[in-house]
């Protein structure tokens, strides 16, 4: 198993490092993200690790450093890192956000604390990897400081990985027309579970044979104005009557909140006469996630990651789409019509008539499912035989 030890704030003379011990001639990576479930979102608590446990599965065990990236990284951090470690990995996540809670953007405009001289600064191979533009509909842009930022960590990057060609499209507005040339796609690594955690497969599997109809429901709230618009309570009760014609037509209902707030929509559900359990994945822990999606039929949600979960668990998905990199998504593994504007007054009906879709043509469905994410798989298998040569290793993944 690798090691990995968690750096938090400060210059490198002041950090409590912890020596590693991992393989003969392991990779020192230093890992930059919103780690140990900082921000309490069941899909970054996720996702993190899984950027790892991807890198040991291409490059054997390594021994990670792990940087949180909303502490400061300033020159002293970027010598520190050019002398003790063999690559720097940012992301993945959608970090391009600009009102983060927790986050200060001062120094870059973005999630990564870090200032334009350090990341100037940087010599070892760096690696940005799945990370994504999440503006919202109708957001202020981005601080001036963004533009010189984001230049500077292009230059400073061997690759460059965007989650979906939505964001490639919004960040090469801001870079340099042959810096937006090396923008490489590589999908959020949750959507490749399926190959990387063995045990959560088989619990899929085993599901599929049970027979069961579980849908699983996600509403997010963060920023509700910007998703839901000034007749929110309309909007949210259509909503809640598509979740209930699923629950006519004998699915059975699970709230899932990623963040405890999501669960703002059980009065709207409860309106309309929808009946269903809730569990808050507020607080779980990454296998606790995946457990929990690896159990379900269908996920119907609004977040990012209530999307690419059980996406990567093979589970069949319908987007409500209230952020753009919803779409972005669907785009990208050729399923456009597997998504809804959540403000469409005829959600319900489309709702119901990609239900139907899914329990006449189950077999044509589960084959549509599996050849999109087995697509993701090769597409993700190329991007790290590209980083092993940034990094001066071999994928044992192939390419």
């Amino acid at each position: 198993m690798s090691q990995q030890s968690l750096v938090t704030h400060g210059p490198p003379t002041l950090l409590p490092m912890q020596t590693t011990t991992g393989r003969p001639g392991a990779l020192r990576l230093l890992h930059v993200g919103v780690h140990n479930s900082a921000n309490r979102n069941a899909g970054d608590t996720l996702l993190f690790p899984v950027v790892r446990r991807l890198f040991d599965a291409a490059f054997g065990d390594n021994d990670w450093t792990l940087r949180q990236a909303w502490s400061p990284f300033l020159g002293l951090d970027a010598a520190d890192a050019n002398g003790r470690f063999d690559g720097l990995v940012i992301g993945g996540g959608g970090l391009l956000l600009r009102d983060q809670a927790g986050s200060d953007v001062g120094n870059s405009g973005w999630q990564w604390n870090s200032s334009v001289e350090a990341v100037q600064a940087l010599r070892l191979p760096v690696a940005v990897f799945a990370i994504g533009y999440n503006r919202f509909r109708g957001q202020d842009d981005f601080d001036p400081v963004f533009t010189d930022h984001i230049r500077a960590l292009a230059d400073a990057s061997g690759f460059f990985g965007l989650r979906n060609h939505g964001s490639i499209r919004a960040l090469g507005r801001y870079l340099q027309p042959a810096q937006a040339e090396r923008l490489a796609h590589q999908y959020c690594p949750t959507t490749v579970i399926w190959q990387l955690y063995e045990q959560h497969r088989a619990a899929a599997l085993a599901h599929d044979a049970s027979g069961q109809r579980v849908l699983a429901f996600n509403a997010a709230f963060d920023r509700a104005h910007l998703r839901f618009g000034e007749n929110a309570d309309d909007v949210l009760g259509n909503v809640a009557r598509a979740v209930r014609r699923a629950q006519e037509r004998g699915w059975r209902i699970v709230v899932a909140a990623h963040k405890t707030m999501d669960r703002e929509i059980e009065p709207h559900l409860d309106k309309a006469g929808v009946t269903y359990d809730t569990v808050d994945l507020t607080d779980a822990g990454p296998e606790e996630v995946m457990a929990f999606y690896a159990r379900v039929d269908l996920a119907m949600g609004m977040r990012g990651h209530a999307q690419m979960i059980p996406f990567g668990l093979r589970r069949a998905v319908i987007s409500l789409i209230s952020h753009d990199k919803m779409r972005y998504f669907l785009d990208d593994i050729g399923h456009p019509e597997w998504g809804f504007e959540v403000a469409d007054a005829q959600l319900v009906d489309r709702i119901d008539a990609q239900l139907q879709r899914l329990e006449t043509d189950a077999a044509g469905q589960r084959a549509g499912l599996d050849a999109a994410q087995d697509r993701v798989w090769q597409a993700t298998r190329a991007n790290m035989a590209r980083i092993g040569t940034l990094l001066s290793t071999q994928s044992h993944l192939g390419a």
